[in-house]
């Protein structure tokens, strides 16, 4: 039944509530996709009041590799007609030939910077005007597309100057430790690892691996059953650590 069906006979929405309505969906959709995401709640409801605009709001996140950034990419792709590409490998991907031919809502970018100029260009039209448009053996096309950009990168430099000034750009910090273990906690809680065994893979990414990416901890987490697998595991990494 959908939300019209549940009105009472003859009575009809306004073009306004109907409008009102999608930017509650959006929103309450906003808050669904990021709540995996430990506290950023500012960042989160700046996520949301940017799927809620009519228009598309573009925003990149900007910091180091052991952020939060990544973390929220890897939540944007929930988001329906969503498609992911690596900067560095945006032309092998076929980025061009997905936006034409599956229009996509949503397109999230890791690593930003790496992006060769030639799609940054484009990238820079499809922002800029929503006009996608690309020369390929002597043929030129064209099309037209209503689409969200969110890209994260490690840093600004190597992007285009009118590029990087059509998104909202938000600094991130490295993380702490308390809040690298609460993350930690919190991630793999969900694959049905318990605290003692999480804290025990927190402590050992940050103090004997000297990393501070969340990703290492979701490898030690799919491979430890108990805090001594992990003692183990980290081990046998330093060894054969270049």
């Amino acid at each position: 039944m959908t939300f019209e069906d549940e009105l009472p006979v003859g009575v009809e929405q306004s073009e306004e509530e109907l409008h009102r309505d999608s930017i509650v969906t959006r929103t309450t959709k906003a808050e669904l996709v990021f709540d995996s995401v430990v506290g950023y709640d500012d960042v989160k409801r700046l996520f949301a009041m940017s799927l809620s605009s009519e228009k598309p709001v573009h925003i990149l996140l900007v910091g180091p590799p052991a952020s939060a950034k990544t973390l929220f990419m890897l939540e944007c792709i929930k988001l329906e007609r969503s498609y992911f590409t690596l900067g560095s490998h945006s032309t092998k991907s076929g980025m061009m030939d997905y936006l034409f031919d599956k229009r996509p809502r949503y397109l999230i970018v890791d690593e930003i910077e790496h992006m060769p100029m030639k799609d940054q260009t484009a990238l820079l039209s499809l922002m800029e005007t929503g006009i996608v448009s690309e020369t390929k053996y002597q043929r030129t096309r064209n099309t037209q597309l209503k689409t969200w950009v969110f890209a994260t990168s490690n840093g600004t430099e190597r992007m285009l100057t009118p590029l990087l000034s059509r998104f909202v750009v938000l600094h991130f910090r490295q993380y702490s430790f308390g809040s690298f273990q609460q993350i930690c906690n919190h991630i793999l809680s969900r694959d049905g690892v318990s605290t003692d065994v999480s804290e025990a893979i927190a402590d050992a990414v940050w103090t004997k691996l000297k990393s501070k990416d969340i990703r290492d901890c979701i490898k030690l987490g799919r491979l430890a059953k108990s805090a001594a697998d992990v003692g183990w595991i980290t081990d046998t990494l330093r060894i054969y650590k270049k």
